[in-house]
């Protein structure tokens, strides 16, 4: 089956994805696992690096280009065949020694064809896809030819966008998976008579596939400095125990984080455009913090004007809506509102437009220190606390 590029997401962003992948050899597919294939380009049994190094920049031109397999196999085999890497041939493990016949043919390429095509498709339909305004997946499976009963099971299984199974189950899912998610929205789904599952599917992708591949490394940098932060503190723990202990409370904490960005990435992407684009303003979220419900609005001037304050990211920024269930202080001209958010301190400074139904966030500021916290609420408990939630 020949991979199409009918990419909602344009061919030439997921070239540039493809491209910032560095070549790295291993004998084995499976020695870097899940997403670190999102940053990684291997093809297994290549030992050279120069020969795979060719085999990436073929396919980049194939991306690029729209080539189909035939094509590509076709220009790329001349190559293979002046260095060694074609027909019967003998490979070494370089860990082991030990000395390995493979048959590099029309099947062994198109599976490196097809996969590098899918994961990269996969990558752009999901990221379009979570843009979309559809807020349920359907798992569509190829039924005729598809020798995995797993995949067959689950065809036509609906779950909200977020629900934890796309995390590692969003196709492919194995070696040669022609499966496909496609998108609806609440509507769509009553006009067909359809309904979301009530009931948690098994996981149905292979060891090697259970990822998915529209979730990559860029989205993990948001709050690298965070887990670095947790990584700090984790070395002052007093006790092996408390160090144990500590360790899985940071892991809880960057689960918790990933699946926040996965439900919000749209609001996400919204705000990461502020930092880049003059006179734009986006909507937030809604709250009655001032006793009647009014729109929160983030606008590009304000994240601008703190472009030097670092440790404050456009995630950061995303999570104002859950920011405003802290403990708010009232002012003269602005409100203060303080939490603790994903193992960061807060502190967000609001203004309500009096004639409107309009809140402007004035500023954030965040914290790894919790004696930062602490004199935050003592600097803002000479004002009036108009709310006292503690989480």
């Amino acid at each position: 089956m020949s991979i199409g590029f009918s990419f909602t997401k344009s061919p030439s962003e997921l070239v540039e994805y493809f491209k910032a992948k560095y070549p790295e050899l291993h004998f084995d597919y499976d020695e870097i696992m899940h997403e670190a294939h999102h940053k990684s380009f291997t093809v297994a049994k290549v030992t050279k690096l120069d020969l795979l190094t060719d085999i990436q920049e073929s396919l980049k031109d194939a991306m690029d280009k729209g080539k189909g397999f035939e094509q590509w196999k076709k220009e790329l085999k001349p190559t293979l065949v002046q260095k060694g890497w074609y027909g019967k041939t003998e490979v070494i493990n370089p860990a082991t020694g030990e000395v390995k016949e493979i048959v590099v043919g029309a099947k062994r390429l198109k599976n490196i064809y097809n996969t590098n095509m899918r994961v990269a498709y996969a990558k752009g339909n999901y990221e379009s896809q979570m843009q979309n305004d559809g807020e349920y997946f359907r798992y569509s499976s190829l039924l005729e030819g598809n020798r995995r009963l797993a995949h067959k099971q689950i065809h036509g299984l609906i779950l909200p966008k977020n629900d934890p199974f796309w995390d590692k189950n969003y196709p492919p899912n194995g070696w040669g998976c022609a499966c496909k998610v496609r998108v609806y929205t609440i509507e769509e789904l009553e006009s067909r008579g359809w309904k979301a599952s009530t009931i948690k599917p098994n996981n149905v992708a292979s060891p090697d596939w259970a990822f998915n591949p529209g979730i990559t490394d860029n989205a993990k940098k948001i709050y690298e400095e965070k887990i670095q932060a947790l990584r700090c503190k984790e070395s002052n723990a007093k006790s092996k125990d408390a160090k144990c202990g500590f360790i899985e409370e940071a892991k809880k904490e960057q689960s918790q984080t990933l699946e926040y960005l996965a439900q919000n990435v749209i609001l996400f992407e919204a705000v990461k455009e502020l930092f880049t684009v003059k006179d734009k303003k986006i909507e937030l979220c809604k709250s009655d913090i001032f006793g009647k419900e009014k729109i929160v609005i983030l606008s590009s001037d304000t994240v601008q004007s703190h472009l030097k304050r670092e440790e404050i990211t456009a995630f950061d920024y995303s999570l104002v809506p859950n920011i405003l269930d802290g403990r708010a202080f009232k002012q003269k001209e602005n409100t203060y509102v303080v939490i603790q958010k994903y193992g960061k301190y807060y502190r967000v400074a609001l203004k309500e437009v009096k004639d409107k139904d309009e809140i402007f966030v004035v500023s954030l500021i965040g914290s790894n220190s919790q004696s930062d916290y602490k004199r935050w609420i003592r600097e803002l408990d000479k004002f009036e606390e108009i709310k006292n939630n503690k989480r």
